[in-house]
């Protein structure tokens, strides 16, 4: 009897075993095979050689893009009073705020195709396009991604890596000027730009050499993602970052000519460019080494008020000493305005694969400001070179363009700080939606 019922019950347990495992291979063969989640990226280096690296091959990008920008006033001068003399500065100031404003404006396509993993892609165009569409491929090409790849090794020493890859457009300010006016001096126009482009060719090559992307490549998403603009806090800082990149090239577009126009001696004329290039260079590195301690936007916000507090002081400036200390104050307080949006926008990007898309989108907006301002400048300065002959001491003539300078780099300002305000409220609702979600899962 004993066997009998230990028999049963051992059949009984079977058959319990083999309905279990039925119905666990119908749940599996309804749930499908398993789902594998792409491992997320490792964190960023935030040091080492290979991170520093990419600062380095960033800072040759930089050169050769902003560092020709920032060198325009030379070629501004040249033009003005040798090769097209007859052109107003209006029109001379269109080919450097065309230059600008087509490096800024295709940013957004850029920086997805950098999302998406074509940054050798991108690169090559900039560095091996031919001699004709040497200048657009470079610029629309080369500067976006290799600042967004800098955001993807840093996060608590970003500020300062990208301050100091920006610091590439003041050395090219600095270098650019005195060669082009040497070369012209010596060999003429024509093979000036010829070994310019040379310069150019060669840190190119070396900078695509050292930069290597560390993120996956994001396939899917917008190229204009337009939910950003929904967030106060990034539209905000996007339409300030607009109105200083319309001011901030002006004075150096126009600080030779300036120079001029109150009798300064002609070789410290020429010079005062590289000189504020120089004043610009401590004005990225100083504020972004402060600025990964106390945050971006409290060192950029600051720096803003100051230039435009400056500028507008600049329009009572009729001597040397005057202008060299308005010129330098200036392009030291405006170097943030250059310096920190990329890693700004990288904070108000949502996560680590959309900073390209996010970076693209602030500097098409940011374009426009750089496509007007300085023309309308020049505008202002036709118009009131009108009622005072140019060459003449007194700045009267400048005063229009200074004003609206310094006017747009407060308000540039007053926006940033609604971004701070923005972001602020933005972490008050989150802790008070923490808090009430709290209070609702204790016990009554």
């Amino acid at each position: 009897m004993g066997t009998s019922h230990d028999n049963g019950g051992s059949t009984a347990g079977s058959q319990s075993e083999l309905d279990s495992e039925k119905n666990a291979q119908a749940v599996a063969s309804n749930i499908g095979p398993p789902i594998l989640l792409p491992a997320s990226p490792p964190p960023p280096p935030n040091g080492g050689l290979k991170a520093w690296l990419q600062v380095v091959g960033a800072f040759f990008f930089v050169f050769n893009t902003w560092g020709m920008a920032n060198s325009f006033g030379v070629f501004q001068a040249y033009y003005e009073t040798t090769l097209i003399p007859d052109s107003t500065p209006s029109a001379i100031s269109w080919i450097g705020s065309i230059q600008g404003f087509l490096q800024l404006f295709v940013g957004v396509f850029c920086g997805r195709a950098f999302d998406a993993g074509y940054f050798y892609l991108l690169g090559s165009l900039g560095i091996f396009s031919p001699a004709s569409a040497w200048d657009l491929a470079l610029n629309v090409c080369s500067f976006t991604p290799s600042v967004a790849l800098v955001g993807q090794y840093f996060s608590t020493r970003r500020s300062l890596a990208t301050g100091i890859a920006a610091c590439g457009s003041t050395v090219g300010g600095i270098i650019y000027p005195i060669a082009v006016k040497r070369l012209v001096d010596s060999v003429g126009f024509p093979w000036a730009v010829r070994a310019m482009a040379l310069v150019m060719l060669g840190t190119l090559l070396l900078g695509f050499a050292l930069l290597k992307p560390r993120l996956p490549p994001r396939k899917s998403g917008p190229i204009v993602d337009l939910a950003a603009f929904t967030d106060m806090a990034y539209s905000s800082f996007v339409v300030g970052l607009a109105f200083g990149f319309l001011a901030f090239f002006i004075p150096f577009f126009h600080s030779e000519s300036f120079a001029l126009n109150i009798g300064v001696d002609e070789d410290l004329s020429f010079y005062l460019l590289s000189i504020m290039n120089a004043a610009s260079m401590f004005g990225r590195i100083v504020p972004t080494s402060l600025a990964d301690k106390i945050g971006n936007l409290n060192i950029i916000v600051p720096c803003c008020y100051i230039s435009g507090a400056v500028v507008l002081a600049w329009t009572s400036v009729d001597s040397q000493g005057g202008l060299s200390a308005a010129a330098v104050v200036y392009a030291f307080f405006s170097g943030s305005i250059m310096a920190l949006p990329p890693a700004i926008l990288t904070t108000l990007s949502p996560s680590l694969n959309q900073i390209g898309t996010r970076i693209g989108m602030a500097l098409s907006v940011g374009s426009l400001g750089v496509l007007i301002g300085s023309p309308i400048a020049g505008e202002i300065l036709t118009v009131q070179s009108d009622a005072s002959r140019v060459g003449e001491e007194g700045a009267s003539d400048f005063t229009g363009a200074l004003a609206l300078t310094g006017s747009a780099l407060l308000l540039c300002a007053v926006l940033m700080t609604m971004t701070i305000f923005s972001r602020a409220a933005l972490k008050l609702r989150k802790v008070s939606r923490r808090n009430q979600v709290s209070r609702a899962g204790l016990p009554a």
